[in-house]
């Protein structure tokens, strides 16, 4: 992986004429709620950065924005974004894919967002970097995890974005891995967040790649197992 920003500081030259992209439609805010104590010294990976609007959002919050956040994008125009760094909300940032992190690096963090990334992945790598995510973080650690709960179309827009979807995640998938609390934003975006213990379910994670399982289909299986879709709330399991 190639390090772009170091404690704040841009380490690379930078390609200015590059356009970012990446914003995220998961509920962002619920990263405010996984912690019991928000004061706390909070390391944050952020998984898929894109245009950096979960560390905004971080370094926005007077209660969290003395987390420290580091980024990884596998688009390499989103590590070019002169004007994110020099906001400094990011401390480090790589180039490359959330597979090629080496799984010593996720010990390092009390949080790992995987925010709108995994429905770029195929079935077998989404389901590999799941459980390994989950078997390499540490024991108190959390790992926030969002995706479109129906195969939400997204189609490529400029060479390399990394922006088609490939698979769709049923709800019946996330809530089986039994998440600590979850909530879903419009249109049917699942934002979940997992403890050691999803590791103990990672079998029941099963994605799929058809382009056919739409909207109505993803709702009707979020309604069926009493997902609530209340968009702007947070629901706690345990």
């Amino acid at each position: 992986m190639k390090k772009f920003v170091s404690e704040y500081n841009i380490i690379q030259s930078i390609i200015t004429n590059q356009i970012s992209r990446g914003n995220s439609l998961s509920p962002k805010g619920l990263v405010t709620h996984i912690f019991d104590d928000n004061s706390q010294a909070i390391q944050v990976l952020d998984i898929g950065f894109g245009d950096g609007n979960l560390g905004q959002l971080i370094k926005d919050n007077p209660l969290i924005k003395h987390w420290s956040v580091d980024g990884i994008d596998g688009f390499e125009p989103n590590c070019n974004n002169t004007d994110l760094f020099n906001k400094r909300i990011y401390r480090n940032v790589w180039h490359g894919l959330a597979q090629n992190i080496p799984s010593e690096q996720f010990k390092k963090y009390d949080l790992i967002c995987l925010l709108d990334v995994i429905e770029h992945l195929d079935i077998e790598t989404a389901k590999w970097l799941l459980r390994t995510l989950l078997s390499s973080m540490r024991d108190d650690a959390f790992l926030f995890i969002s995706t479109p709960l129906w195969f939400f179309p997204q189609d490529t827009i400029q060479d390399d974005d990394l922006e088609e979807h490939l698979i769709a995640v049923p709800a019946t998938s996330m809530m089986a891995l039994i998440p600590k609390m979850y909530s879903i934003n419009e249109p049917l975006i699942g934002g979940f967040v997992l403890g050691k213990i999803s590791l103990d379910y990672i079998d029941f994670f099963q994605p799929i790649a058809n382009k056919n399982f739409n909207y109505q289909m993803g709702l009707n299986i979020a309604n069926l197992i009493n997902c609530q879709y209340k968009p702007g709330e947070y629901i706690k399991i345990w």
